[in-house]
């Protein structure tokens, strides 16, 4: 199978022609760690009703038969897919590079046919991350952690960090966190990461050095990509932002209030701004930050122009974080809200899911909607990406919810954030220590003390997400079950080709010959 690159408006694109009978499935991505569809990092069934879009690799196919297209470098440009019908059959792979023009080398692409899925996805991540240049990756340790976020929110003050480090340095055990990172909230406007505001009168130099006393690792939250229209930054140099086509800075709407809600993106092609971003994380490494969070990366993607007039969003994109890597060489990076393939190379860590909250699904009590932001999707979407984890980073699926204080879901539920963390080997928390009473701690801590190595889905029926998935842990096979529907599942051990013994290390108990999971639980199981 072969493909052939032509113009299109100035830019490139190939059309990959296959033969798949009717009722194929599609796996599909977007451009960040969210998805598109209902079972974007899955395979979907089709109606052969329009066309399926993907960003980055698309897998097409049925029995046994599969075909996955995907690029393998993002340099210059990211590469979109599109699954295209013909009287309710897939006929055509379309690919499309949006910022290669007419006479340069396209990014490179694979074509891979295989029998299994799953398989072809982690071998095309290997593909990549060989070509993106992706150091080895050491993940037989589960990362360990906490954030203020998801307990405190904007709202955050000095004084809540400063009890929440007490607290975790006086409870080092089950569960003990590595790093403490300080989130959003600190700074006085988005992009003045080194001014604070008035609820932290202290600077946070001596918040690391208290941080760093208390045994733990000092971190930091920041948007290095970005600026507010209210911020220093933007008012003392509004020439160092990309400009709209007439020439007026290009704003975009973000999630802060007013009026730090409209965000500039920096030009990294201006050496200025690189001094800048360097200065910044330079400044918090030797105040004894050695964990970085870029946050709302995807804002580092805004179209327009730039000082270089030869620079892609892409390129210009992965040379700030080309920039911030060089400043920090030592310490551990963490991308969130990023496109995947154009960081590769250049962070430790990437968030794999969309962000969660306090509340288990995406309907909590008084009909409020969180949309997308809950313990259920998040799971979900983290496992859809299940390809990546280790291989191109690794995989953080937002913070482990235990806790039963400030929180709005069961145990029970709860058991589906830990394996999460479990599945991915990237735990951290925003549960206070402090109050967190001793069986959700214990609960917490199989985050810290349990990994699933290589995980993927068992069995995928189209239009349902996995609710199964195997993975070895300790050498041994392992399978970790979840019941996100509303009613109580059953399994026979044969079904999941386990022996008719088994272990469940979330509740520490033999299983044995079948399982019932009530509404919204889970279990992970290991050969007794």
């Amino acid at each position: 199978m072969s493909y052939s690159w032509e113009p299109l408006d100035n830019t490139y694109r190939a059309q990959i022609k296959v033969d798949l009978p009717a009722g194929a499935v599609v796996y599909t991505a977007n451009a960040t760690m969210a998805q598109m569809i209902p079972l974007p990092s899955c395979t979907r069934g089709l109606l052969g009703f329009g066309d399926i879009s993907s960003v980055g690799v698309i897998v097409v196919g049925s029995d046994a038969k599969y075909i996955l297209a995907g690029a393998v470098t993002a340099f210059r440009s990211q590469t979109m897919l599109r699954a295209v019908f013909e009287q309710k059959k897939l006929s055509v792979i379309e690919v499309w590079q949006p910022e290669i023009k007419t006479g340069e080398t396209p990014e490179e692409m694979v074509i891979l046919e295989g029998s299994d899925w799953r398989q072809l996805l982690c071998d095309y991540a290997d593909i990549a991350a060989k070509k993106m240049g992706v150091p080895p990756i050491n993940s037989e340790k589960n990362m360990t952690g906490y954030c203020t976020w998801y307990y405190y929110y904007k709202d955050v003050t000095q004084a809540n960090m400063l009890e929440n480090v007490e607290a975790l340095a006086a409870n080092r055990s089950p569960y003990a966190a590595e790093y403490v990172q300080i989130d959003d909230g600190y700074q006085t406007f988005q992009g003045d990461w080194l001014d604070q505001c008035d609820s932290w009168p202290t600077p946070v130099k001596e918040v690391a050095e208290k941080i760093i006393a208390g045994g733990m690792k000092a971190g930091i939250w920041t948007m290095p990509t970005t600026a507010s229209t209210a911020s220093r930054v933007y008012r003392e140099h509004p020439d160092w932002f990309v400009k709209d086509e007439n020439g007026e800075t290009a704003v975009l709407p973000g999630w802060s209030p007013a009026p730090d809600n409209l965000w500039a993106c920096l030009d990294a092609t201006i050496p200025e701004v690189r001094e800048h971003i360097a200065h910044v994380f330079k400044t918090f490494r030797s105040w004894g930050f050695t964990y970085f969070k870029l946050d709302g990366l995807l804002f580092g993607l805004q179209k327009g122009r730039r000082r270089d007039p030869e620079a892609t969003t892409i390129s210009a994109f992965r040379l700030l974080l080309k920039t911030i890597r060089e400043a920090v060489p030592d310490a551990l990076i963490m991308g969130c809200s990023e496109p995947f393939l154009p960081c590769l190379g250049l962070v430790d860590n990437a968030r794999v899911s969309n962000d969660t909250s306090r509340y288990y699904s995406t309907y909590v009590p008084g009909g409020a909607i969180q949309l997308g932001c809950n313990i259920i999707d998040t799971f979900r979407i983290s496992m859809g990406n299940f390809f990546t984890f280790d291989r191109w980073f690794r995989a953080d699926p937002d913070v482990v919810m235990a806790r039963q204080d400030n929180a709005f879901y069961s145990r029970n539920e709860a058991k589906i954030s830990v394996l999460g963390g479990i599945m991915t080997g990237v735990s951290l928390t925003s549960d206070h220590l402090g109050t967190i009473n001793p069986d959700r701690n214990r609960l917490l801590a199989k985050a810290q003390d349990i990994r699933m190595h290589d995980p993927r889905p068992l069995h995928a029926q189209p239009n349902i997400w996995p609710r199964e998935y195997e993975g070895f842990i300790d050498g041994k096979r392992a399978v970790a079950l979840v019941n996100d529907t509303e009613k109580p599942l059953t399994w026979k051990m044969a079904d999941i080709t386990m022996s008719e013994e088994c272990f469940d290390l979330l509740d520490d108990k033999k299983v044995f010959h079948e399982i019932t999971l009530d509404p919204h639980d889970a279990v992970l199981l290991i050969q007794a």
